[in-house]
């Protein structure tokens, strides 16, 4: 059996007044200066807080492109919110057709292409419009075309496109009317583009 004691730990001595007035005129007899310019390395921009910007940017770009070209421009968004609000309106409230035909950019007297289920004036978020729905069996389904009484600075002649599941193209500028066509499908589309331009 071990019966050595064990060793005591070292004590630390007590300081007295004299230590700590001692201490005292040594933290103030030295001055802490600047630190040496050596010392100072200045940060590679790849380690700043640039870098990560740097690299977001290009992605940034792709994606505002991206929206830009998705998201057609805020008179087609009216429009489509429009031609949902009157899905289910049927009937002729356009006793007038001279009107209708010529904001269409087609001759008096001319018969629409399909079934048409609607046809009348509307106010598109502010815009006049003749509004037309038919429904053309060869190019598969409805077909809305929205005849604005002014020119759309916003719109072209041939700009297309798709958002939400719905198409959408610019078919003509005839005599001051901006004409936009929306359907399901872009065969539909083009169908009703043609017999516009053969009108």
């Amino acid at each position: 059996m071990n019966t050595r004691p064990r060793p005591e730990p070292p004590q630390s001595p007590r300081w007295d007044a004299a230590d700590f007035e001692y201490a005292a005129l040594l933290k103030g007899a030295t001055d802490a200066g600047a630190a040496p310019a050596g010392l100072l390395r200045p940060i590679p921009w790849h380690r700043s807080i640039w870098a990560p910007v740097a690299a977001a940017l290009p992605l940034a770009l792709v994606v505002w492109g991206l929206v830009a070209w998705i998201v057609p421009p805020q008179v087609v968004r009216d429009a489509m919110v429009h031609e949902h609000r009157e899905a289910t309106l049927r009937g002729d409230f356009q006793p007038d057709k001279a009107a209708l035909l010529a904001a269409l950019g087609l001759p008096a007297g001319t018969t629409l292409p399909g079934l048409v289920q609607l046809q009348r004036p509307c106010d598109v978020a502010g815009r006049s419009a003749f509004h037309v729905t038919t429904f053309i069996e060869k190019g598969g389904g409805m077909v809305t075309m929205l005849a604005f009484d002014k020119p759309l600075p916003e719109l072209h002649v041939g700009e297309h496109g798709r958002w939400l599941g719905r198409y959408w193209r610019v078919a003509s500028e005839a005599g001051g009317h901006t004409v936009l066509l929306l359907a399901d499908n872009a065969q539909v589309l083009a169908e009703t583009q043609a017999f516009l331009h053969r009108g």
